[in-house]
């Protein structure tokens, strides 16, 4: 059977086409209209992978405005996955993983645990933050009057983080029992007069990503899960983002994975979910 996953957004949807465990083909659209990204991802979908509509056996709904419209125009079944729940299968299945604390990066982040045991997934809503891409290019906006997260990037790989962010080294001179001389003591707590733009962006980035890989830690050491911690959406998949990521987990003496497809993962998780013989406890 052939599913296609859709995570509608405002602006953007992603989706994927599965053949039971094998992903046919991964696309993204982005317009003003939610229905013509969606209709327009399924449409780019099928073409890719020279699949026919007749020949998918449904469409996997969901992400913001997944409930916003309608599908009736299609003659293939439809259903609506909650969010959550294609978070955490999407999590699970990149990862290989049979337990994890899925991270999903988006506009904010969504923190879930997820478990897969007896082909029946478990999944829970833990929390999670308003910080995520939305507060990154809202104060890139206020502070940099960009609006583009790839062009703050750009300006982030020539940025110095010491211009911004008060380091350890700089309250002790050095590491602070466990903790590395190099780690952040305060976000934007050593901005001067050479601050530059370029460090303003690293600043940025690194103090998003360090506060969701902070919460991310905590959910997981509640959990007994400090390990298995998976992150999946768009802005882990920057190589810079990923970076401080993976730096700060290693401050509390953990690791983390950035599966591959992370950005599509909520889309996959939808298709995922729809597969017979799996259920949810």
């Amino acid at each position: 059977m052939t599913v296609a996953g859709l995570d509608v957004g405002g602006s953007v949807t992603k989706g994927v086409l599965i053949n039971r465990n094998k992903i046919l083909s991964l696309s993204e659209v982005q317009s003003s209209d939610p229905i013509a990204s969606a209709m327009g991802c399924l449409a780019k979908l099928l073409a890719e992978s020279e699949t026919k509509i007749r020949d998918l056996s449904e469409i996997a709904l969901t992400g913001s405005l997944a409930r916003k419209f309608k599908l009736d125009a299609i003659e293939v079944n439809y259903n609506f996955v909650n969010e959550i729940d294609a978070i955490g299968v999407g999590g699970l299945y990149l990862s290989q993983k049979k337990e994890a604390i899925v991270v999903s990066v988006g506009t904010g982040t969504a923190i879930v645990h997820a478990k897969i045991e007896k082909g029946r997934y478990s999944i829970e809503h833990l929390g999670g933050t308003g910080i995520g891409g939305g507060t990154l290019v809202g104060l890139s906006k206020l502070l940099l009057n960009k609006d583009q997260p790839t062009t703050v990037f750009k300006m982030a790989k020539l940025g110095d983080i010491s211009k911004t962010s008060l380091l350890v080294f700089d309250i002790v001179a050095g590491p602070l029992g466990k903790i590395p001389a190099s780690a952040t003591a305060s976000n934007f707590g050593k901005v001067g007069d050479d601050t530059k733009p370029e460090d303003i962006a690293l600043g940025l980035i690194t103090m998003v990503a360090q506060t969701v890989a902070t919460m991310a830690y905590f959910a997981a050491k509640e959990k007994n899960l400090g390990n298995e911690i998976v992150f999946v959406g768009k802005l882990p998949s920057q190589e810079l983002f990923a970076e401080r990521l993976i730096e700060t987990l290693k401050v509390f003496g953990t690791t983390t994975e950035i599966p591959k497809n992370a950005p599509y993962a909520t889309a996959i998780g939808a298709a995922k979910a729809r597969v017979p013989n799996m259920g949810f406890c």
